[in-house]
């Protein structure tokens, strides 16, 4: 929990920082959020379970390929909440930890809402690290799986490429 704390706490600080909202900030501001989530995030977990059995098939340069894929989906997809953070409380409740596993329950207070949201870490090299967020009760992972294998059903796993990489172009460009 702790680790986990210090590198919201840090990210928030970004996030905070009037000076670093500055338009001559952008860019910096961007590779600070983009490295703070970095050390959070265990995006090629997450994207192998994104895929499930699917990742099994594809070759390493296929896998390499979704995993930053899948990480600017995700950075760009959050970006927005990111952006939208102003000076919500985070609450630490509880933390299970279970070998190389572990859960932490958090709440976000806004005004008079509480948002729960569980991360679900894995220690990887004696870091902690997240490959799962549960948002009020609902799994990122489990989400994008589903919606992942409804489209390589159809399209197999290079439809879905060539999906996220319309998508990911057409925010590129509007932003």
């Amino acid at each position: 929990m702790e680790q986990l704390q210090k590198s919201v706490d840090e990210l928030l600080r970004i996030l905070q920082s009037q000076e670093l909202k500055e338009p001559d900030k952008k860019s910096e501001r961007k590779q600070l959020i983009d490295n703070a989530t970095n050390e959070i995030f265990d995006f090629r977990e997450m994207a192998r379970s994104s895929l499930g059995q699917t990742w099994d098939t594809l070759t390493s340069e296929e896998q390499d390929q979704f995993v930053g894929l899948f990480t600017r989906l995700i950075e760009q997809r959050y970006k927005g909440k990111l952006d939208a953070y102003d000076n919500q409380k985070i609450i630490y409740k509880k933390e299970l930890i279970n070998g190389k596993k572990a859960l932490i329950n958090t709440a976000v207070i806004d005004k008079d809402l509480e948002i729960l949201i569980d991360y679900r870490l894995k220690e990887n090299q004696g870091k902690w690290l997240v490959y799962d967020l549960k948002i009020e009760n609902v799994s990122l992972i489990s989400n994008y799986r589903r919606d992942f294998d409804s489209i390589i059903r159809k399209e197999q796993f290079a439809g879905l490429v060539e999906k996220m990489s319309k998508q990911l172009e057409k925010s590129d460009t509007a932003n």
